[in-house]
């Protein structure tokens, strides 16, 4: 009877020593005056459990485990959801689709936003949410708690493409959105979901305003050339089979492509725009 009764905590032990394994909690004893009051695990079965709401997109993206703990700071409650996601790209995705007003952003990494309550960041293959109760007058302890997690659990920053450091992007890089499926799509702000139903992709896309009207630019990864081809029918720009560069329609619709290079033709700049303007413009090529 013992021996069946142990069995769950041990299968529990393993399972919380495999997150932890890829993931480093803090103690506590890390954050000078906090009480750590709570540690939970989750993984890409119980975290439907755990957060219905998010569970469809963090599986779309390709989530692995989420950390969560509570820390009690005098009067002050902060919660940390570290989510380890399969990829640095996909942290950042679940980053750039999430964060709307920030009040500072790059501040202590590459890529954070602190807003109103929250603290949000994409540091390497992590997704991080810190939360506090209090509002505004507790963000700076978010600080503190991200520069402990960041010494315990080390990561290089995501870089971009290099196409976003063309001139044009300077002052939008923070707001470039990383999106590989249609939940992600209607997180952001770009709008093309009828682009993309039945095509499989990797988008990097930003919108920048521009006099002409606000020009839409995305770098689109495609696995096969029927996705690639699914996407250009679409998007009309390809007539009685066969690619074309350009599609406008005058006054209303311009939009163009062209392969990021030659010898990988599945990979595409995109560019969509009320009024004529070139790829080759934005990306000064």
């Amino acid at each position: 009877m013992k021996i069946f009764f142990l069995l769950p905590l041990i299968i529990s032990f393993l399972i919380s020593t495999s997150v932890f394994s890829q993931v480093q909690p803090l103690t506590g004893n890390e954050l000078p005056g906090a009480i750590l009051s709570g540690t939970s695990t989750y993984d890409p079965q119980s975290i439907w459990n755990y957060s219905g709401d998010a569970a469809p997109v963090l599986s779309e993206y390709g989530f692995n485990s989420l950390l969560v703990q509570n820390f009690t700071v005098g009067q002050e409650n902060f919660m940390l959801q570290a989510y380890l996601m399969n990829t640095p790209e996909a942290a950042y995705g679940m980053y750039s689709t999430s964060i709307l007003k920030c009040s500072v952003q790059d501040s202590i990494t590459s890529w954070d936003c602190l807003a109103q309550s929250q603290y949000q960041a994409a540091y390497g293959p992590f997704y991080i949410v810190i939360t506090n109760e209090s509002g505004p007058a507790s963000l700076p302890y978010s600080y503190t708690i991200m520069q402990k997690f960041m010494l315990l659990n080390p990561q290089t920053p995501l870089k971009l493409p290099d196409v976003f450091d063309a001139p044009a992007f300077e002052g939008n890089r923070n707001q470039v959105d990383f999106v590989s499926g249609m939940l992600g799509m209607q997180n952001s702000l770009l709008g093309w979901e009828n682009l993309i139903v039945g095509v499989r992709f990797a988008m990097f896309a930003v919108i920048l305003p521009d006099p002409r009207g606000e020009i839409y630019f995305a770098q689109i990864s495609f696995p096969t050339q029927a996705d690639l081809y699914n996407f250009l029918t679409r998007a009309k720009l390809m007539q009685n089979g066969v690619p074309v560069q350009a599609y406008n329609n005058y006054g209303f619709l311009f939009r163009e492509f062209t392969p990021v290079d030659p010898s990988n033709p599945l990979t595409i700049y995109f560019l969509q725009c009320t009024q004529p303007v070139s790829i080759a413009e934005v990306t000064e090529e």
